[in-house]
C-alpha cells in the first residue's frame, strides 16, 4: 500500500549494497507525487528518486523514473516522460495509452542494467490492484519485464498486517505469486517475540519467508508526497515558530525540511486559521495548481489571516507560493486554471501562467545592495520547476540574480517578506542561518553556535538506514535471492585480490535487481515493486572492477594508477591533493575524497563538496583537538577512522582517484592502523590512483608510494605567533 515504507526500504537497500562495493542504482518505473527533482540535465523525476540515488551515492538522472505524475486535480495529472513533459491527461486517457510507455520503462531499466550491478525497483501503490493490472507497468507488470524476484513491505503501524500480506499475495495470479521471494514488516512497536508465531503462521500459509521486521525509527530522509507523517506536526514546541501553509497542491515541502534541523526552531504545518496563530515566520511552498490554492486561502479564511499577520510576521514564499504572495495572477491559456484572479497583494508583482515549463538547475546570488541578514556568502543555487514567469508592477524590490541574467526573486523594502523560484533555497547554509539568527536576535534570543552541515546530516542518516536495514533484515537471504544462491553473496571490504578478467563484478553477464511492492518488497527495494532482473544489453558489457594482486603488474600499464605521497612539515600538502582532484575532475574522471582528523569545515569543501564527479565521504564532528582527547576518545576515534578506511576500500573501485588527505599523519600519530593500509596499495584495483597526505611517512608506505612529494618549511607565520586564517590555512 502507498505509505507503507517502500520508498525507504529501497533507500537503506541502496546503501547497504553500496557500502558492500557494489555500483547500485534505484528504479521507479512510474511515480505519482508532487515532490520533484530536477536533474543536471535539466529533467524531472520524482524527489524519490532523486534521495534514493543519494543513498546509492550517485547523481540522480531521468533513467531513475521514467514517467512522473503530478496531479492538477482529483481526476487528472500532468505526465512527465523521461524527464519532459508530455501532456495533461485524466486517468482514463492515461491508462488508455500507457501501454505505449513499457518501451520507454525497459529502454531506462536497460540504460540502467548496463551500468550497475544491482538495480532496487520500487514499486507504486500496492500490487493487487486487480481492476489495473492487465496495464500495470510499474509493480509486478514491471518485475515480470525486468525479469525480478519480488519483496513485500507490509505496514503493521496501521494494523491488519496479517490480512494484509496474505491477501495481497494470494490476490494475484499464480505467475505473480511465483515471484514473491519474501515479505519484509516494517513499522513495528514492541516486543518481536510476541510477533513471532504470527510470522511463522503467516510463512506456512503464503510459503514465502519473512526477511525481517523493521522497528519503527526515526530516521530522516526525505519523505515522498504529502502522505508523510512530518505534514501532521501541527502544534509550536519553542525557540521561534515556523508555520507552512500546507496547500491543497503542496509540493516540494521538502523545500523546508532544513528548519527541523536547527536547534530552536519548532516547524509546523497549518491547514485551518484557527491554527495560524501567531509564527514568527510563516512559508508558503510550491503548489502544483496555483490558482486553486489560492482560491482555497480565500475560503477557508487563511488568506484575511495571512495578510494581517503580514505587518508582524515574516513571510517568504517559494515557487507557487512565490506567486501566490504577489497581486495578480493571469492564465490565458488555460494552463492551470484559467482566468484572472488576485493574489495576497503582499508583494507588487504578477505572474502569467505559459505552456512551457521552466526546468533548471542554476545558481544566483544575492544583489549586492542588499544586506540581507548580514550575509558574507550571498552565493545560492537551487532549481526552478514553474510554467509562470512573474514581473515586477514597480514597488517589488529585485532580490536573487541568477547566473544566466534572469531576476529570479523579489521582496519588500525592508527585506521582510520575500518570495523565489529556487527550490532547494534553503539548503543553502548561509542564507537559512541568517534568517533564523536574523528571527531570533529580534526576539531577544542568543542564536549560539550552530555548526549543522545538509550534507553531512543526510549522509548521517542514510548510514542510520543501512545499519537499520542491515541488523533487522536477513542480508544473507537477501544476497542469494539476487544470486540465484551462490555464495559468497557480498564483496568483502577488503576483498582486493580478484581477478583482472573483470568476473569480480556482481553481474558480469547479467543485473540482478530486487523490487518492493506496494505492500510487499521483493528483493533490495521498498516500493511497490523492485525486480532483480536481466537487461539485455547488460551481458555484452564487462560491468567488473579490474584489478591486481600480489603476483605483479599487468604488462600494459598505460593505464595504471599510481600511489602519490605528499608529505613533510611545509604548509601545502591538502593544497596539493585538493589541487591534484580539481586537475582529474576537469578531466572528467570520478573522484572519492576523505580528510582523516579534520571537523569536515575547511574552506576548501564549499568548492569541493559541489565539484561534479567529486564524491566527499565526510567524517564525524571532531569537537576536540587530537591533543586534548583522553585515551578512551582517541582510542574511539582511531576505531572511527579504521571503519571509515575499510568503508572507503568498498567503494575505491567505482572511482578513478582515491584521495586520503591526512591519513599519513594519521598513521604517524596511531590514529589509523597501517597495515589495512599497506595491503590496500599492495592489491588496488589496477586503474586506481592514490593520494596520501601527512607527516612522517612510514619506510613500508613510502616503499608503495610512485611519487613522493615532500613539502619542507623554511618559514611560517605560525613561527611568530599569527592564527591560521580562513581562506589560507583553514
Amino acid at each position: 500500500m502507498s505509505n507503507s515504507g517502500k520508498t525507504f526500504v529501497t533507500a537503506g537497500l541502496c546503501r547497504v549494497f553500496k557500502q558492500d562495493g557494489y555500483r547500485v542504482a534505484p528504479f521507479k518505473s512510474q511515480n505519482m507525487a508532487l515532490n520533484s527533482y530536477i536533474t543536471k540535465e535539466g529533467l524531472e523525476i520524482g524527489r524519490a528518486q532523486a534521495m534514493q540515488a543519494e543513498a546509492a551515492m550517485i547523481e540522480p538522472t531521468h533513467w531513475m523514473n521514467p514517467i512522473l505524475l503530478k496531479p492538477t486535480s482529483n481526476m487528472g495529472s500532468q505526465v512527465i516522460v523521461n524527464g519532459e513533459v508530455y501532456d495533461n491527461l485524466s486517468a482514463q486517457e492515461y491508462y488508455k495509452m500507457k501501454d505505449n510507455l513499457a518501451p520507454e520503462v525497459m529502454k531506462a531499466f536497460e540504460h540502467l542494467a548496463a551500468e550497475n550491478d544491482i538495480i532496487v525497483i520500487e514499486g507504486a501503490g500496492s500490487p493487487a490492484e486487480i481492476n489495473l493490472a492487465e496495464n500495470d507497468i510499474v509493480n509486478m507488470g514491471m518485475a515480470k519485464m525486468a525479469g525480478a524476484p519480488v519483496i513485500l513491505v507490509a505496514d503493521i503501524d496501521r494494523g491488519g498486517v496479517f490480512a494484509s500480506a496474505y491477501g495481497t499475495i494470494k490476490l494475484l495470479p499464480q505467475e505473480d505469486q511465483d515471484r514473491f521471494c519474501g515479505i519484509v514488516i516494517n513499522k513495528f512497536r514492541g516486543d518481536v517475540e510476541i510477533l513471532k508465531p504470527g510470522l511463522k503462521m503467516l510463512e506456512d500459509l503464503t510459503d514465502k519467508p519473512v526477511l525481517g521486521v523493521l522497528p519503527l525509527e526515526k530516521i530522516d530522509v526525505d519523505d515522498e508526497d504529502s502522505l508523510s507523517d512530518r505534514l501532521n506536526q501541527r502544534t509550536f514546541t519553542e525557540g521561534i515558530d515556523v508555520a507552512v501553509i500546507r496547500l491543497p497542491h503542496i509540493s516540494n515541502f521538502t523545500d523546508f525540511s532544513v528548519f527541523e534541523l536547527i536547534d530552536g526552531v519548532s516547524l509546523r504545518y497549518v491547514t485551518d486559521k484557527r491554527e495560524l496563530g501567531e509564527p514568527d515566520l510563516i512559508l508558503i511552498p510550491g503548489t502544483k495548481n496555483t490558482m486553486a490554492d489560492m482560491e482555497w486561502l480565500i475560503e477557508s479564511g487563511l488568506e484575511s489571516k495571512i495578510i494581517r499577520a503580514s505587518k508582524d510576521t515574516r513571510i517568504i514564499g517559494i515557487c507557487g507560493g512565490f506567486q501566490i504572495l504577489g497581486k495578480e495572477l493571469h492564465d490565458p491559456e488555460h494552463v492551470e486554471h484559467g482566468g484572472d484572479m488576485r493574489g495576497l497583494g503582499l508583494l507588487d508583482t504578477s505572474t502569467v501562467f505559459q505552456g512551457g515549463k521552466t526546468r533548471t538547475r542554476i545558481h544566483g546570488c544575492i544583489r549586492e545592495e542588499h544586506n540581507l541578514y548580514g550575509l558574507k556568502d550571498r552565493q545560492l543555487e537551487g532549481y526552478e520547476i514553474h510554467m509562470g514567469a512573474t514581473t515586477n508592477l514597480g514597488g517589488a524590490v529585485p532580490m536573487i540574480e541568477l547566473s544566466d541574467g534572469r531576476t529570479d526573486a523579489y521582496m519588500t523594502p525592508d527585506g521582510r517578506i520575500w518570495g523565489s523560484y529556487l527550490h532547494g533555497i534553503f539548503d543553502n547554509e548561509a542564507l537559512v542561518f541568517g534568517l533564523v539568527h536574523d528571527i531570533m536576535r529580534e526576539k531577544g534570543i542568543n542564536p549560539g553556535e550552530n555548526h549543522l552541515s545538509v550534507a553531512e546530516y543526510k549522509e548521517i542518516q542514510y548510514n542510520k538506514l543501512a545499519d537499520l536495514i542491515r541488523n533487522h533484515l536477513d542480508m544473507d537471504a537477501i544476497y542469494r535471492i539476487l544470486f540465484d544462491g551462490d555464495e559468497p553473496h557480498k564483496k568483502k571490504q577488503n576483498d582486493f585480490e580478484q581477478n583482472v578478467t573483470g568476473e569480480n563484478s556482481a553481474a558480469a553477464e547479467n543485473v540482478p535487481g530486487i523490487s518492493v511492492a506496494a505492500e510487499n518488497v521483493p528483493g533490495i527495494s521498498a516500493a511497490a515493486e523492485n525486480v532483480p532482473g536481466t537487461s539485455g544489453d547488460a551481458g555484452k558489457k564487462e560491468t567488473g572492477t579490474q584489478s591486481v594482486g600480489c603476483g605483479g603488474m599487468a604488462d600494459d600499464t598505460s593505464d595504471r594508477g599510481c600511489v602519490h605521497i605528499y608529505c613533510g612539515d611545509g604548509k601545502g600538502k591538502t593544497t596539493c591533493a585538493m589541487g591534484l582532484c580539481v586537475r582529474a575532475a576537469g578531466a572528467g574522471k570520478k573522484v572519492l575524497l576523505h580528510q582523516f582528523l579534520k571537523d569536515n569545515s575547511s574552506s576548501e569543501r564549499q568548492v569541493i563538496d559541489y565539484l561534479s564527479g567529486v564524491t566527499v565521504v565526510p567524517g564525524a564532528p571532531m569537537d576536540k583537538f587530537t591533543f586534548q582527547m583522553n585515551e578512551q576518545e582517541l582510542a574511539a576515534l582511531k576505531e572511527s577512522n579504521d571503519a571509515m578506511f575499510a568503508k572507503l576500500c568498498a567503494m575505491a573501485g567505482d572511482y578513478d582517484m582515491l584521495i586520503l588527505d591526512e591519513s599519513v599523519y594519521a598513521m604517524d600519530m596511531g590514529l589509523l592502523s597501517e597495515e589495512p593500509v599497506i595491503d590496500f596499495l599492495s592489491h588496488r584495483p589496477e586503474h586506481l590512483e592514490v593520494v596520501l597526505t601527512g607527516r612522517n611517512p612510514s619506510g613500508r608506505l613510502e616503499e608503495q608510494a610512485d611519487y613522493i612529494s615532500e613539502i619542507g618549511k623554511r618559514k611560517h607565520p605560525f613561527d611568530r605567533g599569527l592564527s591560521s586564517r580562513v581562506g589560507i590555512e583553514k
